[in-house]
């Protein structure tokens, strides 16, 4: 504990002590607790906004790898001196099994081949079929931390988290050039085999910020039009390379950065956008992000999509959207259902309005809109 505290202030430590001598297993539980208090977003790893102002403060030592984020991992080697025990098949209840699958990729950066990891959660019981939703971490996120939470929240469905290669998703300066398109017909294939019950097609999407990227890029280029039912991509905007003189792109070659391939999505999604005005890792009114990326805005990127799904009016002006709850500004885009969130004063993390945009979307999972009743 003494070592802890060295590297914790007294905020922290709080956390982790609601009895005076827990022993270690207890203190992996409170700290676990603990992260996963702070995880607003149930992504499944902290970004520095999320931390307290006390702790925020060694933000940067417990960041072992530097990557900008705190993993699980992470954070309780530092307030425990345990890494978590890591299992290939982890029962959550009695009614739900989350299990690893691997698919063998070969590509320039991996020669050799890689195993790319996916995790499902899969409802024991119960006969009938079952809608699956994927979920897509942002940069340096882990699936396996990331589908426990939604697995709880979604008890009906198949959770399916595939594990980026790098942690990352292949969009634009990441150092992944994986072929992550490739590697998602191959999941779609895999779970029509292990998981008989799966829903397919017609799959529903939630990605964050890296993983919203990787969303825009299957709905560009998934040559399915009923593949895709649902598409919630958070706190990321389509690139200018994605989207640009009036045409959605894509790259011929995945170890290229260039987009130079025209791309004419097919999809007919019902899609969700949501996004936080003071985001300062995607700027919600666009701009550069990162060495070269370089994004539309935020409501720019619904109204091209409410286009490509048919839309023939003007964007929706600023001041025309609707709250449908505190600080939650809807623009929606009738029949084509194409909506944006904006989130006022929100960050990357969306911060306080996370847990009623969790609900939001939760239902549009569910019903395939925005529900009335905000």
């Amino acid at each position: 504990m003494n070592g802890m505290m060295k590297i914790y202030p007294p905020l922290f430590a709080l956390m982790l002590t609601i009895n005076t001598t827990p022993g270690a297993d207890d203190r992996v539980k409170e700290s676990t607790a603990g992260f996963k208090k702070w995880d607003s977003n149930n992504d499944g790893f902290l970004v520095r906004q999320e931390v307290p102002e006390g702790p925020r403060k060694i933000f940067d030592q417990v960041d072992r790898d530097r990557d900008g984020k705190v993993t699980l991992k992470e954070h309780l080697l530092a307030t425990t001196g345990k890494a978590p025990v890591e299992r290939e098949t982890v029962r959550e209840n009695e009614n739900t099994h989350i299990k690893r699958h691997v698919i063998h990729q070969k590509w320039p950066q991996e020669p050799d081949g890689q195993d790319r990891e996916y995790f499902v959660s899969a409802p024991v019981k119960g006969k009938n079929k079952m809608p699956v939703v994927f979920l897509f971490h942002g940069n340096g996120g882990q699936a396996k931390n990331l589908i426990k939470g939604w697995s709880r929240r979604l008890k009906d469905h198949i959770i399916v988290a595939p594990q980026g290669y790098r942690r990352s998703w292949n969009i634009s300066d990441e150092s992944s050039r994986a072929p992550d398109t490739r590697y998602f017909r191959h999941i779609i294939r895999d779970l029509g085999t292990h998981y008989p019950r799966a829903r397919l097609p017609g799959v529903s999407m939630i990605g964050f910020s890296n993983g919203a990227g990787y969303i825009f890029r299957l709905l560009i280029e998934v040559d399915d039009p009923d593949m895709i039912s649902n598409a919630v991509p958070i706190v990321s905007s389509m690139v200018t390379e994605q989207y640009h003189d009036g045409t959605f792109w894509k790259r011929s070659d995945d170890g290229s950065a260039k987009y130079d391939t025209k791309g004419r999505p097919v999809t007919g999604s019902n899609i969700l956008t949501v996004h936080g005005t003071r985001d300062r890792i995607v700027p919600y009114q666009g701009g550069k992000r990162g060495r070269n990326a370089m994004h539309l805005s935020a409501q720019d990127t619904a109204y091209h999509w409410a286009q490509q799904k048919g839309f023939k009016g003007g964007e929706i002006p600023d001041e025309d959207g609707k709250e449908i709850s505190r600080g939650i500004i809807c623009y929606a885009y009738g029949p084509e259902n194409v909506t944006h969130l904006k989130v006022v004063g929100a960050g990357h993390d969306l911060g306080e309005k996370g847990r009623k945009i969790d609900e939001m979307i939760l239902d549009f999972i569910r019903e395939g809109k925005i529900q009335k009743k905000y």
